[in-house]
C-alpha cells in the first residue's frame, strides 16, 4: 500500500508540492535511501535532478548528432539524449551563472541558443529549473529560443515554468507567444504553483 494514503502532502524546500510518493515500494531500490541518492541523477526525496537527468551534457556521434538512447537511471523509459558523464552543458553552466553569463556565451556561440542537453531540455527548458535561472528566460527568447520545444517528458518550457512555480519565466513566455493550454495549468494546480497560477490567470 502506498504510503501517500496515509501520510500528509510533501513539499520541497522552495513550497512545490511534491507530486510522487518518493516513499512508494521500488523507489529506495531504484534511486537509493534518503542522503545516498546518485547526485547526477533523481533524489525522490527532494524531488531534485542532477545533470545526467535533465541540463546535462550530452554524448555526439562522429557526425557531432546527438547520440540517442537509454537515458540516465532509466527515469524516463523514452529513448533520449544520452548523458556524457560531464555534467552540465555549457549553456546550462551559463544559465546558472546569470544572465551576463549567458550574454556572453550567446555572442561567441549564438547556436547554443537551442542547444540540446538531457532530457531532450533546451536552455529556455532549463530557465525553468530554478529561481535563479529563469532570470535568463526574456534573454534567450530575444536570442532565439524555442518556446515550443517539447523535451523527453513532452514538456515545453512553459510547462517546466508551470511545475516548478516560476513566475517570472512564465510571464516572459507568455509575453513572448508561448501556447498556454489546459495540460499547463493543470501541472500547476497539481504542483500548488501560486504564484504561476496568479500569471496564468491574466492570460485567460
Amino acid at each position: 500500500m502506498s504510503s501517500s494514503l496515509t501520510s500528509p502532502p510533501l513539499y520541497r524546500h522552495d513550497g512545490v508540492k511534491i507530486t510522487h510518493d518518493p516513499y512508494a515500494p521500488g523507489v529506495a531500490e531504484k534511486y537509493g535511501l534518503p542522503g545516498s541518492t546518485d547526485s547526477e541523477g533523481f533524489d525522490p526525496y527532494r524531488d531534485s535532478v542532477g545533470p545526467g537527468i535533465y541540463s546535462g551534457s550530452v554524448k555526439r556521434d562522429e557526425d557531432g548528432k546527438v547520440v540517442i538512447g537509454q537515458q540516465y537511471q532509466n527515469h524516463n523509459s523514452r529513448p533520449g539524449p544520452v548523458y556524457d558523464g560531464k555534467g552540465y552543458s555549457l549553456m546550462s553552466k551559463a544559465i546558472s551563472m546569470g544572465v551576463e553569463t549567458v550574454e556572453k556565451v550567446l555572442g561567441d556561440y549564438p547556436e547554443l541558443v537551442n542547444e540540446i542537453s538531457t532530457g531532450g531540455a533546451t536552455p529556455l527548458h532549463t530557465c525553468g529549473m530554478s529561481q535563479k535561472n529563469q532570470l535568463s528566460t526574456s534573454l534567450i527568447i530575444t536570442h532565439g529560443g524555442s518556446l515550443s520545444a517539447l523535451d523527453t517528458y513532452g514538456f515545453t518550457p512553459l510547462h517546466r515554468m508551470a511545475s516548478n512555480n516560476l513566475s517570472v519565466g512564465a510571464s516572459a513566455l507568455l509575453e513572448a507567444g508561448a501556447g498556454l493550454d489546459d495540460e499547463i495549468w493543470k501541472i500547476a494546480r497539481q504542483s500548488e504553483a501560486k504564484e504561476v497560477l496568479e500569471v496564468f490567470e491574466k492570460w485567460r
